[in-house]
């Protein structure tokens, strides 16, 4: 079996791979809309600081993980039950990396892929904590996280443009990148 190769892509680049990237999507998110993907993908890519991972085996793509920024107007947070406190919520467009899709070939998972795509995306970051959203009804990805280190901090409402009435939030503490690793 040929080794993976890992390509870290900006906003402009992903959107370039688009095509390549929802087939792969959809089978990650079956039952998603490829539309509802391809507006906010669309939208999040031209966004500050917006970040991709790629996976490869030869010339496959195999998986892939992105997100960006919390902006300071966010409604990440928003009805986040139990409640945290303004300081715990406020953002200021550099405090939290929102991982927003991680996707693995089914043939690929159970490998070690996903944890190495979010690794590879948070590694470099320069933000203190990350933050995704899960569906509340999949406890084997939830599961996946906690066992990754990730902590379980509350549920929110979806709104009218996602793909769930409501999900349960996560965060983990990021690492300062060192001088040796950044990107």
């Amino acid at each position: 079996m040929s080794e993976v190769e890992f390509s870290h892509l900006d906003g402009p680049a992903t959107l370039a791979l688009l095509d390549e990237i929802q087939p792969l999507y959809l089978l990650a998110f079956p039952g998603n809309s490829l539309e509802d993907h391809t507006a906010r993908t669309t939208n999040q890519a031209t966004a500050p600081g917006f970040a991709t991972v790629t996976a490869r085996r030869d010339v496959h793509l195999i998986g892939f993980a992105y997100g960006l920024p919390l902006p300071p107007r966010t409604r990440w947070w928003h009805e986040l039950t139990p409640p945290r406190p303004p300081e715990w919520t406020a953002e200021t467009g550099t405090r939290t990396f929102a991982l927003i899709d991680l996707a693995v070939h089914p043939a690929e998972r159970r490998q070690g892929l996903g944890k190495h795509l979010v690794d590879e995306l948070l590694g470099s970051r320069r933000e203190n904590r990350a933050t995704l959203a899960t569906d509340p009804n999949k406890r084997h990805i939830q599961e996946m996280y906690e066992r990754w280190g990730w902590q379980n901090v509350g549920r929110v409402p979806g709104s009218a443009r996602t793909t769930h009435p409501e999900f349960d939030l996560y965060v983990t503490t990021l690492d300062p990148p060192s001088a040796s690793n950044s990107r």
